[in-house]
């Protein structure tokens, strides 16, 4: 007891030789765990203590392993996680000290101490070394466990991987006025296995426990606007608002205000959480047509809701393409404002819903929204070029992804000032109890690589990148071939 009492850094665990193979399956287990914990290697240490505690849920060692799962969760920023591993040690609130072990009385220091720090913990630093998989880039099947050990072994941390053939961040934008959303000659349908659209591949079902299996996280990448849905009807897509010919296109996205499109979406989110992910990413809109996207459903609400005709709506869009407007702002911008402030309320609503949703079955499920460098440097423009509003979104718990083109690494610290302050007043905890706070992730032009698509020096880098603001860095590979 005196020596689990100590708060002195664990030294490197050793591995025993075991007889018994159930023993020595659980001992291993834990060895890999504390390594990776004593390592520093936090996120690998949290999915492998999660699993030990799943796994031998009446260990001799459960104790220490929610108490290292604490430290790994704080360090990585996951303070609500962290919280509910103290409160297993420490018992109910209010619960006689006298009957509370060390590792209780450790845990209820740690939850006083967390619940009345006003920023992150002192170990913010800390945060994922990912790299980005589109669907160009995943390796044959019978080779994901080699290659899961390789990155592993490079110090990968996370994967981010394209959930659709359709949500990759290395595909070019789409033209605006494009009638089709998709080259014929580019696949289409989800990476995993669902009822809900087409199915290029279960490719979840071998990389996440592979992945799982070494400690690497893995992050779904989805685009809403134009998911894998076998519902394609027409009043399921937005239309395109051309004010110069004053009439209207197909256009290629979903309308998330649709009650049907969302309907659709969240059964389709579940059966991607279902793949045992550990979070997922939200795409922007590719591109800037937000303020000029259409439906009838989605004219109808806001004539509802302002009691506004949208004939006022399209004369706005028409006099926003007026060259030399006068200093003096016209109704018509009101009418404007009013418009895709709300429409950018709306989504972002749904996009809540949705991520309600998804952690009601996943509590520690991360939701990371993309957001393009507007949204930071100038909201208002984010605003009505692809309905961005990135302070409402964190105020809501959502993580931000900095995405678009990817960057260069001399560009991180510039973008860490945009981040500044996110974790000072964020979320208000409710009731006392300290709350997970957003995070930033950026995209990262990856500088180096060689054979079989792995990389080198990327641990290293994002370690010299990452700040408390920025803690995630995602490298992204240039394009290759697509698969067959």
């Amino acid at each position: 007891m005196l020596l689990a009492a100590c708060t002195v850094a664990p030294s490197a665990p050793v591995a025993e030789t075991i007889s018994d193979p159930a023993l020595e399956a659980e001992t291993s287990l834990w060895y890999q765990a504390s390594t990776a914990f004593s390592d520093g290697r936090y996120s690998a240490a949290m999915l492998l203590y999660e699993r030990y505690l799943a796994t031998y849920p009446k260990s001799r060692r459960a104790m220490e392993a929610h108490w290292d799962l604490g430290q790994a969760y704080e360090q990585m920023g996951e303070v609500t996680a962290a919280v509910k591993e103290y409160r297993t040690l420490a018992g109910p609130e209010g619960a006689p000290a006298a009957t509370l072990s060390s590792y209780g009385d450790r845990a209820l220091q740690r939850i006083e101490a967390l619940r009345h720090q006003p920023i992150s913990p002192g170990g913010a630093r800390s945060g994922h070394t990912a790299l980005y998989v589109s669907f160009n880039h995943l390796p044959r099947q019978s080779q994901v466990e080699t290659w899961a050990k390789q990155l592993s072994a490079q110090g990968i941390s996370a994967i981010l991987l394209d959930a659709s053939a359709e949500s990759s961040f290395i595909r070019p934008a789409i033209q605006l006025g494009a009638a089709s959303g998709h080259s014929s000659e580019v696949p289409t349908g989800a990476l995993f296995a669902t009822s809900r659209g087409p199915v290029l591949g279960d490719w979840y079902s071998v990389i996440v426990p592979q992945a799982h299996e070494l400690g690497i996280s893995v992050y779904a990448v989805i685009d809403l606007f134009r998911a894998p849905l076998s519902d394609v009807r027409p009043n399921t897509r937005m239309l395109l608002y051309d004010p110069t010919r004053r009439r209207v296109h197909p256009w290629t996205q979903f309308d998330l205000l649709s009650p049907a499109v969302q309907a659709a979406m969240g059964q389709l989110l579940t059966d991607l959480i279902r793949t045992g992910v550990d979070g997922v990413v939200f795409r922007a809109r590719a591109e800037n047509s937000f303020a000029y996207e259409v439906s009838d459903g989605v004219l109808r609400q806001f004539e509802t809701q302002f009691h506004q005709p949208s004939s006022e709506v399209a004369q706005a869009l028409r006099d926003r393409m007026v060259p030399g407007k006068e200093a003096v702002v016209p109704i018509s911008d009101k009418t404007l404002w009013r418009w895709v402030g709300w429409k950018a309320r709306q989504e972002l609503e749904v996009m809540g819903l949705l991520r309600k949703h998804l952690q009601k079955m996943v509590p520690r499920l991360r939701l990371v929204l993309e957001v393009h460098l507007e949204a930071l440097s100038n909201p208002t423009s984010a605003l009505v070029n692809y309905g961005e509003d990135a302070a409402e979104a964190r105020r809501r718990g959502f993580d931000l992804l900095l995405g678009g083109p990817t960057r260069e690494a001399s560009d991180v610290r510039a973008f860490a000032g945009s981040f500044k302050g996110w974790n000072r007043d964020v979320i208000q905890p409710a009731k006392g109890e300290p709350l997970t706070l957003p995070q930033g992730w950026v995209l990262l032009h990856t500088p180096a690589e060689h054979g079989a698509g792995m990389f080198t020096g990327l641990a290293q880098q994002a370690d010299e990148l990452r700040t408390p603001d920025i803690r995630h860095l995602v490298f992204v590979p240039d394009a290759q071939e697509a698969i067959p």
